[in-house]
């Protein structure tokens, strides 16, 4: 936890060049990238908590600058305009989720919670990343908008086998089962955030007006 809140405070006050190499290193191995950085081989990138921070900094402002309604299948205008405006949260209470279902699902592997923490960190933001730099201008492109079934499926089957063939270079064991496994993480966390998104709308419905 101490080299945890380290990175965050060097993501807040430094920029490293290493993170373009990062980046193509998560683009052909996201689970070995987490797993040197649990196993202490941790100079030859940039480290998984600032890299999540520049990446959905940089997501929430392209996303902003896009135009694109995110939460266009929220139907409540205050409240999607407020989600939009701190899509950042929205992006980032995932990844401690992901983590605990990793912990959860993956117990043989015998890590500690923090070791989870690395690899949903760094495959949540590569995700961010993909999402401002490729789906965004697409989006734009194509005039399309979020609600649209095509790009729904696309992007979350893009993100599922990303995460899935990340944990099957982190995690010892039979590939196919941790694959699967990875992809139950997935679908959970995904169940987890739109419940909370839509707890937040009743919320606001409930107590706002």
């Amino acid at each position: 936890m101490r080299d945890i809140g380290h990175d965050l405070m060097h993501a807040i006050t430094h920029a490293d060049h290493s993170i373009f190499a990062l980046v193509k290193a998560l683009a052909l191995r996201p689970g070995r990238v987490a797993r040197d950085y649990v196993d202490g081989r941790r100079k030859k990138y940039f480290g998984p908590f600032g890299f999540l921070i520049i990446s959905v900094g940089l997501a929430t402002f392209v996303i902003a600058l896009s135009g694109v309604h995110w939460f266009a299948p929220i139907t409540d205008n205050p409240v999607a305009e407020f989600l939009q405006r701190h899509i950042n949260l929205v992006i980032l209470i995932q990844m401690p989720i992901i983590a605990l279902l990793c912990w959860a699902l993956f117990f043989r592997a015998r890590l500690h919670y923090a070791e989870h923490l690395i690899l949903a960190a760094y495959t949540s933001g590569f995700r961010a990343l993909f999402l401002g730099l490729v789906e965004m201008p697409l989006l734009v492109l194509a005039g399309a908008t979020t609600a649209e079934p095509r790009f729904v499926w696309a992007y979350y089957a893009l993100w599922v086998a990303y995460f899935a063939f990340a944990a099957t270079q982190f995690y010892v064991g039979n590939r196919l089962w941790t694959a699967a496994k990875a992809v139950l993480v997935i679908v959970l966390g995904q169940i987890a955030v739109i419940y909370l998104v839509y707890v937040f709308v009743y919320l606001y419905a409930r107590f706002a007006f």
